[in-house]
C-alpha cells in the first residue's frame, strides 16, 4: 500500500500522515514515512523526539549522494541523469525508526534560484516504488 497526501496547505496533511503512519505501524505494517513538505513537521506528528530528530538529515542536502545515484552534478544544466537510482538502501541507511515508522526528510530548495531539484524528485519518486516501504503502509507527505 502507498499512500501520498498533498493539497492546500493548513488543511491538516501532516497531521493526517502522522496518525496514519502511527495506526499502521500500531497494527504490524512495515511504514516509510517520507517527509516531502519543504516546512517539515511529520516527526513532529509522528511524535518523534528531539534527540531522534537531531539524527536526521534532508536527503536534498547531500549532494555527493544526489550525484552519485543520479549522475546530476549540482550547478551543471542540460546534462542528463538517471531515472531509476538505487534507492532501496536509502531508508536503513538514512532513516530514523521510531515506534515502528521509518522516516526520511527530502528537505527542499535552500533559496530561490537554487536550482532545479529535478534529481532530488527522482529519489523521492523511486523511494515511493522501493520495495522497502511496499509492505505496509507508506505515508509521503
Amino acid at each position: 500500500m502507498k499512500i501520498a497526501i498533498s493539497g492546500k496547505g493548513g488543511v491538516g496533511k501532516t497531521t493526517l500522515a502522522g496518525v496514519m503512519a502511527r495506526i499502521l505501524s500500531d497494527q504490524g505494517k512495515k511504514v516509510l514515512a517520507i517527509d516531502a513538505d519543504p516546512d517539515s513537521n511529520l516527526a513532529s506528528a509522528i511524535g518523534l523526539p528531539k534527540e531522534a530528530l537531531a539524527k536526521l538529515s534532508p536527503i536534498a542536502s547531500m549532494t555527493t549522494l544526489i550525484e552519485e545515484r543520479t549522475g546530476s552534478k549540482k550547478g551543471t544544466f542540460g546534462g542528463m541523469f538517471k531515472l531509476n537510482p538505487k534507492v532501496d538502501d536509502l531508508p536503513d541507511e538514512l532513516g530514523v525508526n521510531y515506534q515502528g515508522v521509518k522516516l526520511l526528510l527530502l528537505g527542499c530548495i535552500p533559496q530561490g534560484g537554487g536550482g532545479c531539484f529535478c534529481a532530488e524528485n527522482v529519489l523521492l519518486k523511486n523511494l515511493g516504488s522501493s520495495s522497502s516501504g511496499s509492505e505496509g503502509g507508506s505515508p509521503h507527505h
